[in-house]
């Protein structure tokens, strides 16, 4: 089915002004009832500013067509030509010019030199550049450069990073967003007829893939070497979901130990169309179910893509999707309950205290937080099981995670250790009256304790 958006305006355009909404007469709309227009999407870094001189990096701070209409603006003081732009943009994507190759003929072109714009620091790069296509030379000169440049690399890592992080955070919000808004305006012209509002959710799906299709094109102009590592981690997804099926355990194993948490879900109220559930990294939806089968509404979030088609085929409503992106999107108080079954033991110390962060921010007041992992105080566990998954990074002693949990601003915060369908067949303690049982019993007891425990806790009022 192909995406035509004019299509789907018109019809929401001609449903608004049967209800009450206006519009300008040069088509664009300026009030629909009383929700207001769609946003739109915009670059976060700043507009180029019209001045008589730059500095290299001003110019360098766009990318793609961004970038060539600013280069335009500063040095020419138009905006490109259609060929211009298209000729341009198109050699940036294949990497047959680079940014200094685009500055320097817009510069020292005819129009370029007839306006005179001093751009600072470009002329030396634009020179190296030029000499390192040179046959000979070349390649000693792009070694050289290669290693004065080895101190910088990490900085301007970090600044593409967080600038993609930027742009990736403000993509998100918007689709959230537009789909937010379309979904109140649906309500009004339900009455029209199911199949139309079918037809149109199909096509909102559709723009959505759209534009995260533009999401990850955008990551990979910046960072191909990200990019890269994130499609061999997605090779390895249907390795992982092996892995899982072989060591987890069976799905009626994993609900069995995962029921105690209802009576918590429903402690808090959390469960509701208006307080959902949302569990993090949720793996084959083997949670979601259950909360399902208990009349919960619940949305599970992973990054693994074989795993979300998993829980589509079962019927789950689940998002592809990093968890802290996701949970960044989302609006305050929103949600009833934040669940992660075995994530925490996955993430390094800072990405775990912005997750909580997150968490507090999206929960609603009384709202639960249930974090699930593996127990060190086990011998077994600490010793064994859990590097049997080669993804975890360190267990986490459940005191240390208490604090971490209550640090962040959670209330109520308690240790819940689960022997619940966990059966390890520890060996028996010593009878009292053998020799030595008193400190032996101390190492067995190890052997006994809970195999995996939880973190329950609340956010404040």
């Amino acid at each position: 089915m192909k995406l035509n958006v004019e299509a789907v305006m018109s019809q929401v355009r001609t449903q608004v002004l049967q209800r009450g909404g206006a519009f300008g007469q040069d088509g664009e709309e300026s009030q629909i009832g009383a929700y207001g227009a769609f946003p739109r999407w915009a670059p976060t870094t700043a507009a180029i500013a019209i001045k008589p001189s730059y500095e290299l990096f001003e110019l360098l701070a766009h990318s793609d067509r961004a970038f060539v209409e600013s280069a335009y603006l500063a040095l020419l003081r138009r905006l490109p030509d259609p060929e211009g732009l298209r000729t341009y943009v198109t050699k940036l994507r294949a990497g047959e010019l680079t940014k200094i190759d685009v500055l320097a003929a817009l510069r020292w072109s005819t129009e370029g030199n007839a306006r005179g714009i001093h751009v600072n620091g470009l002329l030396a790069p634009f020179l190296i550049q030029k000499w390192r296509r040179k046959r000979f030379i070349g390649p000693f000169l792009a070694w050289a450069m290669a290693l004065l440049r080895i101190g910088r690399h990490a900085d301007w890592a970090r600044q593409v990073e967080a600038a993609q992080a930027g742009e990736t955070h403000e993509l998100g919000r918007l689709v959230n967003a537009v789909s937010q808004q379309m979904q109140t305006r649906f309500v009004q012209v339900e009455e029209d007829g199911h199949d139309r509002a079918e037809a149109l959710s199909r096509q909102v799906e559709e723009l959505k893939r759209r534009i995260d299709a533009q999401a990850h094109e955008i990551e990979r102009l910046a960072d191909p070497e990200k990019a890269q590592y994130r499609e061999i981690q997605r090779q390895l997804d249907p390795l992982y979901v092996a892995f899982e099926e072989r060591f987890r355990g069976a799905p009626e194993l994993i609900r069995e130990r995962a029921l105690p948490y209802i009576d918590i879900m429903r402690s808090a109220g959390a469960g509701t169309k208006d307080a959902p559930v949302i569990d993090l990294g949720c793996g084959r939806g083997d949670w979601l179910d259950l909360l399902r089968e208990h009349g919960l509404v619940a949305r599970g979030i992973d990054s693994n893509r074989a795993f979300i088609g998993i829980c589509k085929e079962r019927g789950l409503d689940v998002i592809e999707g990093d968890v802290l992106t996701i949970l960044h999107s989302m609006p305050d108080g929103s949600v009833g309950a934040v669940t992660g079954m075995h994530i925490a033991e996955h993430l390094p110390f800072e990405v775990l205290v912005t997750l909580l962060d997150e968490c507090r921010r999206v929960l609603r007041a009384g709202g639960i937080l249930a974090l699930e992992t593996p127990n060190p105080e086990n011998l077994w566990v600490a010793s064994h099981y859990f590097y049997m998954d080669p993804t975890h990074r360190n267990p986490l002693p459940p005191l240390a995670l208490l604090w971490i949990v209550e640090a962040r601003g959670f209330a109520d915060a308690r240790i819940e250790r689960w022997t619940v369908a966990r059966d390890l067949h520890p060996p028996p303690l010593l009878a009292p009256e053998m020799p030595g049982a008193a400190s032996m019993n101390v190492l067995l007891g190890q052997l006994h304790a809970a195999p995996d425990y939880a973190i329950v806790a609340r956010r404040p009022a």
